[in-house]
């Protein structure tokens, strides 16, 4: 077990089968190698990234999928080598949710989403060639579009509802 404290946590002990290695750390934190998945709320659609080797550092994620259905992450086989990804099924996407004092201003970051592959647990995150996709993409904007859907207006809820309390966990880090 690892003993961690951490800013938002308080300590946590994480097991070593649940430790996610990111060799190349993260945009603006390559020193940052080794992270924990943690649960937002039970019914949550965001999770978080805690930093294992700075308590203070976590991160916001979400699957893009849930509020940008049609978003594809195309990125060369060198890109994601050191991944061992056997099968594209292995792969698990998530992109960094910024959070403002409004919750309907929420961006995520499109354009360098984090490749996981939970199988052997490293991560990468990749920056798309796609200009489509850009870092401040506003998630709520996009729900809003897809609204007409009960699936959507269930996720608007949920993020909205996550929204006051996400901030404030945010804010104090």
């Amino acid at each position: 077990m690892i003993k961690v404290k951490t800013t938002r946590f308080n300590e946590i002990e994480v097991k070593e089968e649940d430790v996610v290695e990111l060799p190349s750390g993260l945009i603006g934190f390559p020193e940052l190698k080794k992270y924990v998945l943690l649960d937002h709320d039970k019914n949550s659609p965001f999770k978080w990234l805690q930093s294992l080797d700075d308590g203070a550092i976590a991160f916001v994620l979400i699957n893009p999928l849930l509020f940008r259905p049609g978003y594809t992450v195309e990125v060369n086989e060198a890109e994601v080598s050191d991944l061992g990804l056997e099968e594209e099924e292995d792969a698990v996407i998530s992109v960094i949710i910024t959070m403002p004092s409004d919750p309907q201003k929420m961006t995520a970051n499109l354009k360098a989403p984090l490749v996981f592959n939970l199988k052997n647990r490293k991560g990468r995150q990749v920056i798309l060639n796609n200009s489509e996709y850009t870092t401040r993409h506003n998630v709520m904007e996009e729900v809003k579009k897809r609204s007409d859907s009960l699936e959507n207006e269930e996720l608007k809820a949920a993020l909205e509802g996550q929204g006051a309390s996400e901030h404030k966990k945010v804010e104090e880090g």
